[in-house]
């Protein structure tokens, strides 16, 4: 069921009359008060997935008491409306209260709430370790602290998501540490780690088999430890990351043998050499796409043709993206027209400004 607008008392008092059997709920652009969240979850306690997008009053107060009278949830999404992000009432005693009661809790996604002085440290004294699966904290600015003692009593993370939030060098060896069974990581953006704490990442996380690290400084060596310690990469995007050579590149095109997706889009180190290695590539048999739109090639100067012979080789190739002056250049034409199977994106242009932040 879908909920659009203000809800009044007697639209959530209708809802938890006539949905007694309701499974999925979402509350969109609705005013919500602790009196009209009572009405609500004391109808519907056999939901499973609960999302409040983007309405007004959600805070840990109001829902962390209310939240676990529902016994069957599982899948739970915060969306805190605009005007109301940034304020500090999220509270600990509350936060620590809805891990712990909502038992069955695998999915738990927050979006937009000041988590910076969150420290969950009453976490320690609840001796069941969490069901969370899924974490996904977007703009919340969680304290190291308070990320440390969740992770620690979530041993079955498979994803986790910090976007737009303080990801220090700090954050991502407490995520090393303790997420040793991690299949999905995003962190794009987070432009404060250090390639010693991307090491001990990879070292710590070598199951990880989808990898966002867009637009942050890692470097050829925190790449090589990536392809030698995270094999089972399928999905990686590096779209950006401008400290990354084509020595990095060939690392990884020639080490990892998994690779379905593949984004380098704005590597402006990553030259024609690096397209051009000698060696085949070692995901030749297994890459659907491949981004290499706004590299570091010089259209009018280098040679396509060692690297148009990598991209025949892919025998599983869906889409390539190239960026406007490559996808002109007589020799990519004829590859695109014997590769009828290749679907083509020309990708937009990238200022300087963008390809030098």
């Amino acid at each position: 069921m879908h909920a659009e607008q203000r809800l009044i008392g007697g639209d959530m008092r209708f809802i938890a009359q006539q949905c007694t059997n309701l499974a999925n709920l979402t509350l969109q652009y609705c005013h919500i008060n602790t009196r009209r969240l009572d009405i609500l979850c004391s109808g519907i306690p056999r939901v499973q997935n609960l999302t409040f997008k983007l309405c007004r009053g959600i805070n840990s107060g109001s829902i962390a008491m209310r939240l676990s009278r529902l016994p069957q949830l599982t899948h739970l999404d915060i969306s805190v409306h605009a005007q109301e992000r940034g304020q500090s009432d999220w509270r600990d005693e509350h936060m620590v209260m809805l891990l712990t009661q909502c038992q069955l809790l695998r999915h738990l996604k927050i979006m937009g709430p000041d988590l910076s002085h969150i420290h969950l440290l009453g976490l320690e004294r609840h001796l069941v370790p969490l069901a969370l699966e899924s974490l996904h904290l977007v703009r919340t600015f969680i304290s190291e602290d308070g990320l440390a003692n969740l992770l620690r009593k979530s041993p079955s993370v498979l994803r986790l998501n910090l976007l737009h939030s303080a990801n220090w060098t700090t954050t991502v060896q407490v995520i090393a540490q303790n997420c040793n069974k991690l299949r999905t990581l995003e962190l794009r953006n987070s432009r404060s780690i250090g390639t010693a704490a991307f090491d001990a990442l990879f070292r710590g996380c070598g199951l990880l088999t989808y990898l966002d690290l867009s637009n942050t400084l890692i470097q050829d060596v925190a790449v090589f430890a990536m392809a030698h310690y995270c094999p089972q990469l399928q999905v990686l995007d590096l779209t950006g990351c401008t400290r990354m050579t084509q020595v990095g590149f060939m690392e990884l095109v020639n080490t990892l043998n998994r690779l379905s997706e593949l984004r380098v889009g704005g590597c402006t180190r990553v030259t024609i050499a690096g397209l051009s290695g000698s060696v085949p590539w070692a995901c030749r048999g297994t890459l659907q796409v491949l981004d290499v739109s706004w590299v570091g090639i010089k259209v009018h100067k280098d040679p396509f043709d060692t690297f148009l012979q990598h991209l025949a080789s892919l025998r599983r190739l869906k889409r390539l993206l190239l960026d406007q002056e490559v996808s002109q250049n007589p020799m990519v034409l004829r590859f695109l027209e014997a590769a009828s199977a290749v679907y083509l994106s020309v990708a937009p242009a990238i200022s300087r400004i963008q390809l030098a932040s």
